[in-house]
């Protein structure tokens, strides 16, 4: 029965115009999908993602333990978690790579499969409530091809699966309409599926079962609809915090290494590099801004270079990912007519729909002052926002910015009523057709994103990763300028091309790392010694990445590189250029040096 209400005509149709027009705005992605990936300028930690696939499938082919990392940050190695920390797409990431042997392909499915079904939950979130195909599948349209949406699809893997909240809000809806033991499973199924996607985003989907928990004892009236007596209601908020019960059970895999590094965290000291204790300062810094969520996206061909002259500002913020929070001006007007229907009708006709639009409307407002920096300071008056107080509790979340995609949501459901009231008001199935087609097409222009594509061509690397992988022997590389911040992503992804062990990827608080911190100049006396003690054969230079910067001394260090008599300049490998015009590529990465260590080896331990 409920596979005949998902999969019907409706819901294929909703379907194909999702993946139509997916395939347009992730152009061309969708052509190219074991060869390209979604990608923009600002951020790395994709290549780790795909590096950690790579190594999925290097474990199943040479059938070794995945936990035992051996490949990277030489010798001291990197143990990954046994237990995941989300399980849902590590596990989906190992079966995919597993069964095609292409991390890339893996990759893509993953990302694209989101972007899917973020739609598709938020089109049955709509009709649930509305009836109405044509207002389900634009508001389907407007979450799923927001902005926010796809600058995560570039950059953060994590910070993608969204899918999940629209989801949430229809267990919450549906419990309320159909209080029984299977619907407060079904709930508790969809928070815990958000656990073991991602902690941020099951947090905001905890967050929302709270808010309406808080709206059903405060506003919630027996109507002529849902005639929700005092039991009723008990009963529903009972249902609810078992749901909330039952999901923390089922997600205590998920949950135990959050909970012991948040117990853990607050003897340590707060850093950007501490997963479970983030600095307090960067709650301002992450916060929402009132110009971010009304003004285009940076990367909007047309508006962008306007929104970017507020770029780094007080009124829109500094980060091209964390404050893109645009939401459209379409659906903004659809929305705000949704309140006035409602504002208008809800005291006359008191409906279970009056009652979730009334809802919707105070989850505006509540994720609207969520998204805010801890306090506002007006004066001497300090008022505190709510992210003050919970990251109290919570500390390892510091983006509060990202709370706007629960408002992205919102006001995504509320234009999906706003454009069903409209649609009411003509008979002519065709007219309705012409209309919702109308504005779904200025949605998309509002949240257009190309040219120049987003995406990156990873089907070729540099040729000397080439030369390195067709060395038959077994030995270890280190590449340079040397990853003892953080770990360099890009020379971790080179090594699912050349497959020799590195001493890059360390950890800060790692005795990979505090080792990491001794042979930072490779100039330096005894590094190439220390190097060769560790295995080390060759060292690649990145002449680009020493010169490109303005520090004198990265520079001055570049220089000293060439003389250091414990290493030996054995090939140069000249800049390479992308092959396709508009996209970026791997390959890309300016001269590198290759050195032979011919220093006699220091012992580590000495």
């Amino acid at each position: 029965m409920i596979l005949k209400k998902i999969f019907n005509p409706r819901s294929l149709s909703a379907f194909l115009v999702f993946f139509a027009a997916g395939s347009v705005f992730t152009y061309p992605l969708l052509f190219r999908f074991k060869t390209f990936v979604p990608y923009f300028f600002s951020s790395d930690e994709i290549f780790g993602i795909i590096r950690q696939f790579w190594w999925y499938k290097l474990c199943f082919l040479k059938h070794i333990a995945y936990t035992a990392d051996y490949m990277m940050a030489v010798p001291f190695g990197f143990t990954h978690a046994k237990i995941f920390v989300w399980p849902l797409w590590e596990v989906a990431g190992r079966f995919l790579t597993i069964t095609f042997l292409n991390e890339i392909l893996a990759y893509n499915i993953v990302i694209y499969t989101s972007f899917i079904l973020s739609a598709l939950f938020t089109y049955y979130l709509v009709y649930y409530l509305t009836k109405n195909q044509l207002s389900s599948i634009f508001s389907g349209l407007i979450f799923a091809f927001c902005p926010y949406y796809f600058v995560r699809s570039w950059q953060h893997f994590g910070l993608v699966q969204i899918q999940w909240l629209p989801l949430c809000l229809l267990a919450i809806f549906r419990l309320r309409n159909k209080q029984g033991i299977a619907s407060c499973i079904f709930l508790a199924l969809v928070l815990s599926l958000g656990v073991a996607t991602d902690y941020q985003y099951s947090f905001f989907m905890y967050i929302m079962t709270m808010f309406f928990i808080f709206f059903v004892l405060l506003f919630d009236r027996a109507d002529s609809d849902s005639h929700l007596s005092k039991n009723s209601k008990r009963r529903l908020i009972g249902f609810l915090f078992l749901a909330i019960f039952l999901s923390f059970i089922i997600s205590i895999p998920a949950m135990y290494p959050m909970l012991k590094g948040i117990f853990g965290a607050h003897s340590a000291q707060a850093s950007a590099y501490n997963p479970y204790l983030r600095p307090f300062d960067d709650l301002f810094a992450q916060s929402a801004r009132p110009l971010s969520y009304f003004l285009p996206a940076v990367v909007h061909p047309l508006f962008g270079d306007f929104t970017g002259q507020f770029l780094g500002s007080q009124l829109y913020g500094e980060s091209v990912t964390e404050h893109t929070l645009y939401l459209g001006w379409i659906p903004l007007i659809l929305a705000f007519f949704a309140f006035l229907r409602w504002k208008k009708t809800r005291k006359t006709q008191k409906t279970g729909e009056n009652f979730f639009l009334g809802f919707l409307i105070f989850l505006v407002v509540a994720s609207w002052f969520y998204s805010q920096p801890p306090w506002w300071q007006i004066g001497p008056l300090k008022i505190y926002m709510p992210s003050f107080f919970t990251y109290k509790i919570v500390p390892m979340f510091r983006a509060y910015c990202r709370f706007g995609i629960v408002l992205m949501l919102v006001i995504a459901v509320l234009a999906g009523f706003g454009l069903r009231f409209i649609l009411e008001r003509f008979r002519n199935n065709l007219i309705k057709a012409v209309l919702t087609t109308i504005l779904c097409g200025l949605v998309l222009f509002e949240f257009w994103n190309w040219p120049p594509y987003k995406v990156l061509d990873v089907s070729k690397a540099p040729a000397v990763y080439y030369w390195l992988k067709a060395k038959p022997e077994d030995f270890v590389i280190a590449e340079y300028p040397l990853d003892h911040i953080t770990p360099n992503e890009m020379y971790k992804f080179y090594q699912t091309v050349h497959e020799k062990r590195i001493i890059n990827g360390s950890f800060p608080g790692t005795p990979a790392n505090d080792f990491a911190q001794k042979i930072i100049k490779l100039s330096g006396f005894g590094t190439a010694g220390l190097l060769k003690g560790l295995g080390v054969d060759y060292v690649l230079v990145h002449k680009e990445k020493y010169l490109s910067t303005d520090l004198i001394d990265d520079k001055e260090e570049f220089a000293k590189i060439s003389v250091n008599k414990g290493l030996k300049l054995i090939k140069s490998f000249p800049q390479e250029e992308c092959p396709r015009n508009g996209v970026s590529c791997v390959r890309s990465a300016g001269q590198i040096d290759v050195y032979e260590i011919t220093a006699d080896a220091i012992d580590p331990k000495l």
